[in-house]
């Protein structure tokens, strides 16, 4: 009775029964290899080509599009539609432990990717699936041999083994996830089509070189924006100064850190960390521009981000600086303004290194910057918000598709 329970998913399909069939992926299928191809032999158009690496870079269970070109050599092998392809080899034995299926004819697959044509017992999506998600999985896991690289062939999936139930079921699972999928990819292209939106506003909203009026306006402004310098919108401060690694992860104060500047335009006041309490040092303020010093890029260095928090006992990191304003702006303006692409243009040629580049907090607040009246920077302020908001509406949404897939790749495979 046990073992009969163990051919039994924890989730099935609407209308199916009984025990799945468990059988060695050899007796199922044919196995054949992709010849030749590697980068070198990629072209900007040609012979639609798929090499190994698409199944790391841009994984999907199934290949419905190319984007790789190659001119055709003779002796290729070309796709007839419905193969399932496994890379032969990878950098880590995760990498290796996932298949394809090669939804279209006349695709060439290059060398380095395993081939199977499955039965009329298997459906090509249902194995690709259960290959990369289910008991199958574990097993290429532990059969992938080597260090720096590693390697699985044919031989070891031969011997791989399958459970699967009735074709038809089969279909209903693929179907299933094809589904999901979609779901998945329309949420993804509905978050890009709002943030390729919100970067054509941050360009458009703001005058550009030379200009001292935007583009694009909202409705009863008018009028020339004011041309200030950065620093005299208020004064400076540094971040945290004479600690040390034993001075962090505990105590009753806390600190942004570098990573929450960099990354957001309104601090994110959860994500702090805990440090030893020093009243010597600067605590920030609601309404404080924060700034980081250094990156290893220069189109990364000087990002700012702004505190909305009244909280006592938060300080910055070492890596960092402050600007606390002294006349009165729209805050979430200011977080717009600082990320917009003319701003950051004149941040760019602040970076000073070779292996990691640096900014002077000095030149940063002569960079200058224009302001249009504070009832315009609230609207705008407000605009932008609002399209952040709905980014991260859709990106949990998204977060909570991902999540549903995952626990039903858990539950729907034995």
């Amino acid at each position: 009775m046990m073992e009969e329970m163990k051919l039994v998913p924890r989730r099935r399909v609407a209308g199916t029964v009984g025990n799945w069939t468990e059988s060695k992926l050899g007796e199922l299928s044919i196995f054949s290899k992709g010849k030749g191809y590697s980068k070198k032999d990629l072209r900007d158009s040609g012979h639609p080509l798929i090499l190994y690496g698409r199944l790391y870079t841009n994984y999907e269970t199934i290949i419905n599009s190319v984007d790789t070109y190659t001119v055709k050599q003779e002796n290729s092998v070309i796709s007839k539609g419905g193969e399932v392809v496994v890379p032969s080899s990878g950098e880590t034995k995760e990498d290796i432990a996932r298949a394809s299926v090669i939804a279209k004819a006349n695709i060439i697959l290059g060398g380095d990717l395993n081939i199977i044509k499955t039965s009329n017992k298997l459906d090509p999506v249902f194995l690709a699936l259960s290959m990369s998600n289910g008991a199958p999985q574990k097993e290429l896991i532990k059969l992938a041999q080597g260090s720096s690289v590693v390697h699985i062939y044919n031989e070891d999936l031969m011997n791989v083994t399958l459970y699967y139930p009735h074709i038809k079921e089969q279909q209903k699972i693929g179907e299933f996830f094809k589904v999901l999928d979609e779901r998945i990819a329309n949420q993804e292209r509905k978050i890009s089509k709002v943030k390729a939106l919100k970067s054509a506003y941050l360009t458009e909203m703001f005058p550009q070189e030379g200009e001292t009026v935007p583009k694009r306006r909202f409705k009863g402004f008018e009028g020339e924006w004011k041309t200030i310098k950065l620093g005299s919108i208020g004064t400076t401060f540094s971040g945290l100064s004479g600690k040390t690694k034993k001075d962090f992860g505990h105590g009753t104060a806390e600190f942004v850190t570098y990573m929450n500047v960099f990354s957001n335009t309104i601090s994110d006041i959860k994500a702090t960390e805990k440090v030893i309490r020093d009243d010597k040092q600067t605590q920030l303020k609601y309404g404080d521009l924060l700034f980081t010093t250094s990156s290893e890029t220069p189109n990364e260095v000087g990002m700012s981000s702004v505190w909305l928090d009244d909280r006592s006992n938060v300080y910055l990191n070492s890596f960092c600086f402050g600007l606390r304003p002294s006349v009165y702006l729209d805050y979430y303006f200011m977080g717009y303004l600082l990320r917009a692409k003319i701003f950051r243009k004149q941040m760019k040629t602040l970076a000073q290194g070779i292996s990691r580049y640096n900014i002077s907090k000095n030149r940063v607040m002569e960079i200058n910057i224009k302001l249009p009246s504070v009832k315009e920077q609230q609207k705008i302020g407000q605009f932008f918000k609002n399209l952040d908001n709905q980014i991260t509406t859709k990106e949990k949404k998204l977060e909570k598709l991902k999540k549903m897939k995952e626990a039903y790749l858990e539950e729907m495979f034995v």
